[in-house]
């Protein structure tokens, strides 16, 4: 375990910044400094001097040659606005995006009460607030604007800033409730990028604190989201969030995959900031596998990276990861030269966040020299920090090093209680860590038991209750005669409402496939005849998907039919996540299913078949095999006129079967 730099409330370097304005954490450790605001200012000083004599040169312009009137500052403002909040953020930089924020102020037009609000909800992320409680201050007056307007977007952006100082200044758990409400406010919106952006930010808090399984599931929903929102590409934040949670599952093979890829994107980007993130993590990921040669050597290059570039937040945490490394690898002079260094960029940027973990190495630094009695000073001035933000990683980390220097000065006894309690500590993180590997199956299959559970509840109680009924009846008549004929006739209504009840359940059965909770084919049947119907009648495109599961027999094989159900389970629930609501996913054999989409045409169609694709490409199955992978092929079809059901499964079934010849794990039509 590293010691990643940061408070656990605060998103800390080598993190993905989130929130341009929306959901990235104001300020501090995690953030981006703006680097150009003194230039900035210098050029709009000149332009407005130059304005004069550009107005007085125009009088003298002859009128055909007049130039069209510029746009209104109204409507400059929504242009800026509309960067700002549109997909070009996602791949701004730091320092690009907080110049719009800058302008965006300049542009807002007086005793403007409409675009006030918008401003607020996006100003309020923006790096000037270094001050957490001034920021939490102007989030909480935004948000209050946004609410008093019954600007809803507004409300939700307002929210998202409000969860960031609140993470920063009480423990990511506290700025937890924020983003759910915030997701609660967007309900029924058409925002899926601002959706996004909101579930992506939770993903990294449940991350930080060590909900890896559920961070995962946040992470595939927001990729779906900004898919929807018409982004054709990978958003590298988000990938490089789902890289980081791989690492601290202790999945490093696959997270140094996504690193690695990732690297050659962001330098043909020019992403210097992206790419120096990407070093730190590679750092740290190396230093948690136990190789500090290669941590070393990763922080190096985001140090010079950071530094060439201007980039101080990333330098400082930089600095405290090669720090560490270089205490792994014996050498505490540099490592408390690299210490000082970072203490003072993180006092030059008045942040205070990482304040613990320069306390902890430093500790660690003079304990390497023998200085013991200093290293116990340092770390119980870390431990109160450490215990305040509920980030246990550092606390483990402290509690170790605390032990071995209490027994290096014969304090056996202090020694042996530090060790117990950092091997209770250690012992409940390593347990949670492989716990979470397997967690987002088990998720699934514990939400269908709890389905079936509540149904043999509910029928058990209905039934009791008709028994009660007939006992009571039963009681009040006195003649043989009268108590066997009302006895009979509640046998026989007894045994009418359970056959009704028990006909009720078969055909409700009928339509849900019971292993994967997908339609069954019956379901299937009634749905593309009455979908085919209405596309043939109004004319609008009509798709369907045929999919199969690559090799599946082999899983089968190889892990035993129980195996492969689970397989089967989780593959429906993943493409459950992606498919859009208005979709009917059908299992009409073994691992063959079929995907009904209405209003789609084939190009639609083939987004949605990508999602699929992906969805199933990223399936992980720890607990059956870590090297398990499955794939699908799929095949598109689009309605033509005069289609049968017939002639339209029959085009997608040899698309599928093109895939399949075409190599597998792709889409065709």
């Amino acid at each position: 375990m590293n010691a990643e730099p940061g408070r656990g409330a605060r998103m800390r370097p080598g993190d993905p910044a989130k929130v341009r304005g929306r959901s990235r954490p104001p300020g501090g450790s995690g953030m981006r400094e703006t680097r150009a605001i003194g230039r900035g200012l210098r050029l709009l000083a000149a332009l407005a001097l130059a304005w004069p004599c550009a107005a007085f040169a125009i009088g003298f312009v002859p009128p055909d040659a007049i130039e069209p009137r510029p746009p209104s500052p109204a409507a400059v403002f929504d242009s800026v606005f509309e960067r700002i909040v549109g997909p070009i953020s996602l791949d701004a930089t730091t320092t690009a995006y907080e110049g719009d924020l800058e302008r965006l102020r300049q542009l807002l037009p007086p005793g403007d009460h409409v675009r006030e609000v918008r401003f607020r909800s996006v100003y309020c992320g923006s790096l000037r607030w270094k001050d957490v409680d001034r920021g939490l201050e102007y989030s909480q007056q935004a948000l209050q604007m946004a609410q008093a307007a019954g600007d809803r977007v507004s409300e939700a952006r307002a929210l998202l800033c409000r969860s960031a100082y609140l993470s920063l200044r009480d423990g990511s758990r506290h700025g937890m409730p924020d983003i759910d409400r915030a997701l609660a406010v967007l309900d029924k919106l058409d925002e899926p990028q601002l959706e996004g952006e909101i579930l992506q930010m939770r993903g990294d808090l449940r991350s930080l604190v060590g909900e890896q399984a559920q961070a995962m599931l946040d992470f595939q929903r927001a990729r779906a989201a900004f898919r929807d929102s018409g982004i054709d590409h990978e958003v590298e934040s988000l990938l490089q969030s789902m890289a980081i949670a791989y690492r601290r599952m202790g999945d490093y093979a696959q997270a140094t995959n996504y690193f690695e890829q990732a690297r050659p994107r962001l330098q043909a980007k020019g992403d210097y900031e992206g790419l120096a993130v990407n070093f730190i993590q590679l750092g740290f990921l190396h230093d948690e596998a136990g190789e500090p040669d290669k941590a070393r050597a990763a922080f190096d290059e985001a140090i010079r990276i950071s530094t060439a570039h201007d980039d101080p937040i990333d330098r400082n945490g930089a600095l405290l990861g090669l720090a560490e490394a270089q205490i792994a690898l014996g050498q505490p002079q540099a490592a408390q030269a690299t210490l000082r260094e970072a203490e003072a960029g993180y006092a030059k940027e008045q942040d205070d966040s990482s304040k613990d973990m320069l306390l902890l190495l430093g500790g660690k630094a003079l304990a390497k020299e023998g200085q013991h009695q200093e290293a116990l000073a340092r770390y119980a001035q870390a431990q109160p920090l450490m215990e305040a933000s509920g980030n246990q990683r550092y606390l483990a980390l402290l509690l170790q090093a605390r032990a071995a220097s209490q027994e290096a000065l014969g304090h056996d006894t202090d020694a042996l209680a530090s060790f117990k309690h950092y091997d209770a500590l250690e012992g409940e993180l390593q347990d949670k860590m492989r716990l979470e590997q397997g967690r987002l199956l088990q998720y699934e299959y514990e939400i269908r038991r709890r389905d079936f559970e509540n149904q043999r509840l509910r029928a058990e109680r209905q039934a009791q209750a008709q028994q009660l009924a007939d006992l009571q009846r039963i009681r009040r008549w006195q003649t043989v005669a009268i108590i066997s004929g009302l006895l009979l006739a509640a046998l026989l209504a007894a045994f009418a409402w359970r056959q009704w009840g028990k006909s009720r359940r078969m055909r409700a059965l009928a339509l849900v496939d019971p292993l994967t909770g997908a339609a069954s084919r019956r379901a299937f049947d009634t749905a593309i005849a009455g979908a085919l119907s209405d596309a043939m009648r109004t004319g609008l495109p009509l798709s369907l998907l045929a999919l199969d599961l690559d090799r599946f027999k082999a899983i089968n094989d190889r892990y035993g039919h129980p195996a492969g159900d689970r397989v089967l389970a989780a593959t429906v629930k993943a493409w459950q996540a992606v498919m859009r609501e208005h979709d009917l996913l059908a299992r009409i054999g073994g691992e063959e299913f079929v995907v009904v989409c209405p209003d789609a045409t084939l190009a639609k169609a083939r987004g949605i078949a990508t999602r699929l694709l992906e969805a199933t490409e990223a399936l992980r199955f720890e607990e059956i095999d870590p090297a398990l992978r499955v794939g699908v092929s799929i095949g598109l079809a689009q309605t033509e006129s005069g289609d049968t059901l017939a002639t339209l499964h029959s085009r997608a079934d040899a698309a599928l079967y093109r895939a399949k010849q075409g190599g597998r794990g792709r889409v065709e039509g």
